[in-house]
Parts: C-alpha cells; structure tokens; sequence
C-alpha cells in the first residue's frame, strides 16, 4: 500500500509537465534559445495533433501489452503460484498440481528447444539478411515469443488443474493483468505527455540534457511504473 503522504506518480509527472509549459513560457518571453512556448497558439495545436501518437509510441509499449497476454495467464491460471510456493516457500503441491506443473514445464522446454533451433538452426528463417540475430525477426518478435512461451504454459497448467475448460476462461485469464496494470497506463500517458512537451518546447536541449540522455531517462520513466503506484497482481 502506497503511503498517503506521497504524491501517485501520474500526479507528479502531471504536475512536471505544467511545470515544463510554464517554463516554456518564461522562456519564450526571454528569449531563450532554442526554447518555444507550449502555451501558446501553436503549442495548442500540437498538443492536438500528437498526444494520440504519443501514447502508442512509448518506449516498450507494444512489448508490455504483448507480454501482458502472457503474464496474465500464469497469474489467473495458477502457474506462478505453483512455482513460487514450490522455489520460493517450499510448500508442497498436491498430485494434481505437481503433475500439472511438470507437464507444463516439459512443453515449455521443448518450445525454448523450438526457438534455439529456429535461431540456431541452419534454415535462418528468422535471422537477419546476413544471417546474424541482430536486428533480426527473431530480436524483434521476441516479447511475443516469450509471451507466446507463458501463455502456453499457463493454459497447459489451467487444463490440468481442471480450471481451464472453455476458451472464454483463456480469454480472461489473457486480460488478467490489463486490469490489475490498469493505474499504469494512466501514469504512462503522463510520463508521455512530460517527455514529449519536454522536447518539443526545445527545454531538454537547452538545459543540456543530450539525446542520448533524453532516451534512457524517457525509457527508465517509462518503465518504472510498472513497479509502483500499486501495480501488483494478486
């Protein structure tokens, strides 16, 4: 439970992005280089055309709703349970459950054999053109495949326990964690609307904070919520 002397971290990135706009302001007034209001009548049209494309460009958006999917069937099918209470409480399993789990780990090595063939292999059906992993289809699909690999996973261990019996219960054990991860994407769109008004009023660049910079710092932002602000699954 967060404590309620601090602010939520949608509150402060909302408030730092007033605090960007008004010195957007100051600086246009002063002239200082590079620096463009955001309360102004161009920074209003802006804000309108691209706080839609922001959000769905963040750093790592699309691999997190991808990852979403999977997440959220080991956590509604039980499978995480079963591998906490067993590494981590060294609680015993029941037959069943212990049965089911062994199963589901056996089809997950082999799909994790399947993938290192479909890396390592010879054919290079998802490698790069000069055959290297860099850049590859297989790089770039890989929060789908690992997301693929738990989902698969979960809906074994669901089956067995008798939990899964219907597609509809896949379905809700896949939107499991969208619900529970909901608070985040309302603190992503305000780590957006910060980073990105940071950039366009030209305020990054004038208090030196080099490109580079801007990127791990807007990444970090972005990831970090994940972690607080009472994103947990129960």
């Amino acid at each position: 439970m967060m404590n309620r002397h601090f602010l939520h971290p949608a509150t402060l990135f909302f408030l730092l992005t007033l605090v960007v706009a008004l010195l957007s302001w100051v600086g246009s007034i002063y002239g200082w280089s590079g620096v463009q209001s955001l309360l102004s009548a161009e920074g209003l049209r802006w804000q309108l055309r691209n706080v839609g494309d922001g959000f769905f460009s963040a750093p790592f958006f699309s691999d997190i709703l991808l990852l979403a999917f999977g997440v959220g069937l080991c956590m509604h099918s039980g499978f995480w349970e079963a591998v906490r209470r067993v590494i981590f409480h060294g609680r015993k399993l029941s037959r069943k459950e212990k049965r089911s789990l062994l199963l589901s780990l056996t089809v997950g090595a082999v799909y994790i054999l399947a993938v290192l063939c479909l890396a390592l292999g010879p054919w290079g059906i998802v490698r790069s053109i000069t055959g290297g992993l860099k850049n590859s289809p297989l790089s770039e699909g890989v929060s789908y495949l690992l997301s693929l690999g738990l989902g698969i996973m979960a809906i074994i261990y669901g089956y067995s326990i008798d939990l899964y019996r219907t597609d509809r219960d896949i379905i809700k054990g896949m939107s499991y964690s969208f619900v529970r991860f909901s608070g985040y994407c309302v603190t992503l769109f305000f780590v957006i609307q910060l980073f990105t008004s940071l950039h366009y009023t030209g305020l990054d660049s004038f208090f030196g904070l080099s490109s580079e910079g801007f990127t791990i710092l807007y990444t970090l932002c972005s990831i970090l919520p994940l972690f607080v602000g009472g994103n947990k699954l129960k």
